[in-house]
């Protein structure tokens, strides 16, 4: 009778649980017909077989763990190239962010370059009508300057002319002023003879003679000295052609310089001319200035 449980124990030796249990019954099964169909020789080939079997098996077993271990390395490869491929996964993505992040930033640098470049355009454009601008200045300078130089070149001339004329005028100036001296001079010479007894009517006597002076460097056309309600007084005049507003002022002055620095305490004005405008005559008027016409002398 075939021992079953033994031969489990031998299987279980050299492989799995499940393989001997498995192996177990079919020798069962495979016992029981032969004592019914096979020999002890035959039983014995077929005991072979089995035990060729049973070496595939352990064959395939053996090879099955090498599988098995080689699966394994191969999951921890997986599990290793898993976690690269995150990484790499991640560093793509990082790089993906990034080049997006360049692709924006390219096209806003090809918009500054096309403003730019447009901008550039515009400053050249700019550039040709400043030039042209320029080139229109510059003509109207050279114009300029010629035209400079040719008022120059008048002006010297009229420089020369008005030179020429200053020298006529300096002259006819000289000419004059000797004739107005003459006139004045004779002016002042009839006014010394005729000022006493025209003074006279205005109750003041002079008891000096009528002369022209100098004090120090201030001279006075008329000067004397006479005597007013039994006061001394100093007769002090200015002899004109025809006098103005500007010149009495300038009379009025030189009186009080001369009062003051003479010590003379009281004073008769006089002006002799042989014409008065109107308004004149009024401003002498009011300032308390006599005045006599040389047809009076």
């Amino acid at each position: 009778m075939l021992n079953t449980y033994q031969i489990y124990e031998e299987l279980l030796q050299t492989m799995g649980d499940d393989t001997a249990r498995v192996l177990t019954r079919t020798l069962g099964r495979v016992y029981e017909d032969l004592q019914n169909t096979v020999t002890k020789t035959e039983f014995g080939e077929l005991k072979a077989v089995v035990d060729k079997l049973a070496d595939a098996q352990l064959r395939t077993e053996a090879r099955l763990d090498v599988v098995a271990q080689r699966i394994n390395e191969l999951a921890q490869a997986q599990l290793r190239t898993e976690a690269r491929l995150d990484v790499l996964t991640q560093r793509v993505d990082s790089l993906a962010q990034r080049m997006e992040e360049l692709v924006e930033a390219q096209r806003r640098t090809e918009a500054r370059l096309d403003a730019l470049t447009q901008r550039m355009e515009e400053l050249a454009q700019a550039q040709l009508r400043t030039d042209a601008r320029l080139d229109a200045l510059t003509q109207r300078v050279d114009s300029l300057a010629q035209r400079m130089e040719e008022l120059a070149q008048a002006q010297k001339k009229t420089e020369e002319c008005l030179q020429a004329l200053i020298g006529r005028v300096d002259k006819v100036e000289q000419r004059l002023e000797g004739l107005s001296n003459s006139v004045g001079y004779s002016l002042e010479d009839r006014a010394y003879k005729a000022l006493p007894s025209l003074l006279e009517a205005h109750g003041i006597r002079v008891t000096s003679r009528v002369i022209r002076r100098y004090f120090g460097e201030m001279q006075i056309n008329i000067f004397a000295h006479a005597q007013k309600d039994g006061q001394d007084i100093a007769v002090i005049g200015e002899c004109k052609v025809r006098p103005s507003k500007k010149e009495i002022d300038k009379f009025l002055k030189l009186a009080d310089m001369v009062c003051r620095d003479a010590g003379f305490r009281d004073r008769v004005l006089v002006f002799v001319a042989n014409d008065y405008h109107p308004n004149v005559e009024a401003y002498l008027q009011d300032k308390g200035i006599l005045y006599f016409w040389s047809y009076e002398f």
